[in-house]
């Protein structure tokens, strides 16, 4: 009886001015031992002359130019519908600000395989600049509060989440799915341009009866937030405080008095990141309002300032 092949995935890794960033993701990507994989770059319309210096630097890869800044959500879209119509089985998406482990693509299918019931697979996540240090083993997220944290942050990996397992959302910094999950569910939504949109898109698949499995197996270093600023940008903030609020109300929706309490919980826990990240107080607190008013007045899409 013929073997079946292994199945395609297409890792699809998002340049916007950063093309430092990207030469080294898809370095490591390129020594990757799976042996199906290939490699789309796609350029959200860069001003750094990053499509020429991409193509020079990486010649042969396959490239996709958006022709303008369509953020997180609609740059990531773009590559997951070319590497759909190329006959993708999974996509991978993978923030350029990374480099992964060889086996990083492998573990994802294998563990793919093993769990039919599973759509989406999130790798762990370690930092770049501690590589021994956890960013992301898995995540809770708490439907009546509206927030969550990542499983794991700031511990050093000596095994203890080392189970593949569901977690309660996925992170878009590496993150494979099905194509049938794309097919029956949609893609990131377009209109949050970036942040929530994997909280979002997890809570869709989770709906539709897909699990949501965290991948120890996968590993991947992350440079954390490149590109809105890191962790201390108030942009960054105003566009989690937005979409978060439009995505709870939408995904997991309450009575209207229980959903204030949750909008104050979310609050709260924006207002808490203000010195947690050591962010300006006036400047945070104007991106949370900002982030507030958007949602009331139900704008989405990319802030005007962007």
């Amino acid at each position: 009886m013929p073997h079946s092949p292994l199945p395609q995935v297409t890792v699809v890794v998002l340049n916007w001015n950063g093309w430092q960033d990207t030469v080294a993701c898809v370095e490591s990507c390129l020594r990757a031992d799976y042996p199906r994989l290939r490699l789309l770059l796609v350029d959200n319309g860069s001003t750094d002359g990053s499509e020429r210096i991409l193509r020079d630097r990486l010649p042969g890869l396959e490239f996709l130019q958006t022709g303008e800044n369509l953020g997180f959500t609609g740059g990531n879209n773009a590559g997951i519908r070319r590497a759909l119509e190329e006959g993708a089985d999974f996509v991978l998406l993978l923030n350029n600000d990374t480099t992964v482990d060889p086996g990083f693509a492998a573990a994802l299918v294998e563990a793919a395989e093993a769990h039919p019931r599973a759509g989406m697979f999130c790798s762990k996540v370690l930092r770049f600049d501690r590589p021994e240090v956890l960013w992301y083993a898995g995540a809770s997220f708490h439907s009546w509060l509206g927030w969550g944290r990542h499983r794991g942050y700031g511990q050093r990996d000596v095994g203890q989440f080392d189970l593949v397992e569901e977690t309660g959302r996925p992170t878009g910094c590496a993150l494979m799915v099905r194509r049938a999950l794309c097919e029956q569910v949609g893609l990131l939504r377009d209109d949050y341009f970036c942040y929530a949109e994997d909280l979002e898109w997890g809570l869709r698949a989770r709906a539709a009866g897909y699990q949501v499995l965290y991948v120890p197996g996968s590993r991947v270093w992350h440079k954390v937030g490149r590109s809105t600023g890191g962790a201390r940008s108030t942009t960054a903030l105003r566009y989690q405080t937005r979409n978060l609020l439009a995505c709870v109300d939408a995904q997991l929706p309450l009575p209207a008095p229980a959903r204030v309490l949750r909008w104050g919980a979310i609050l709260g826990a924006a207002g808490l990141s203000l010195i947690t990240q050591g962010l300006p107080k006036r400047k945070g607190a104007a991106a949370i309002a900002g982030g507030v008013g958007d949602r009331l007045r139900g704008r989405s899409g990319r802030l005007p300032a962007e």
